[in-house]
């Protein structure tokens, strides 16, 4: 079985693209699938601008002023307890690693929380070293 290949004409597309067409529209055009088109418009951003909220609606006064209540009624999000630093992440500043630098089998605590981020990078057989792993844990508050 041998597999067609067809081309699609980069400006001849760009220039559609210019004149509101969808990418599902242009692809018909070439004989191509929508996704061709869409991944042609990626790697040549410069040939196919951006368009925004194309072919939405603006949105009606009612939809305006419904949306505006949903937004008041919104609980607010909790955002997650930050677990301050130890004297314990102090020392492991010295042999800190990038996150890339990571290898399996190193503890990936992020010990700073401006960047760049350095991570513990302890010897580990899971996720955490030992230290980290028990202060990742909940605190059984109340129990006996």
């Amino acid at each position: 079985m041998t597999i067609q290949h067809r081309t699609v004409d980069i400006e001849a597309a760009a220039k559609l693209w210019k004149d509101d067409l969808s990418a599902s529209q242009i692809a018909k055009r070439f004989g191509v699938s929508r996704n061709v088109i869409v991944g042609l418009a990626f790697r040549n951003r410069g040939l196919f601008p951006w368009r925004g909220a194309v072919g939405r609606k603006t949105p009606s006064k009612r939809e305006t002023a419904q949306a505006a209540r949903t937004r008041k009624q919104a609980p607010e999000l909790k955002s997650e307890p930050e677990i301050p630093p130890t004297a314990y992440d102090a020392e492991r500043l010295q042999s800190a690693k990038l996150l890339h630098h990571l290898t399996a089998g190193e503890c990936c605590w992020p010990l700073n929380t401006g960047g760049p981020y350095l991570f513990c990078a302890a010897e580990t057989t899971g996720r955490y070293c030992r230290n980290h792993h028990a202060r990742s844990l909940p605190k059984n508050e109340g129990k006996a």
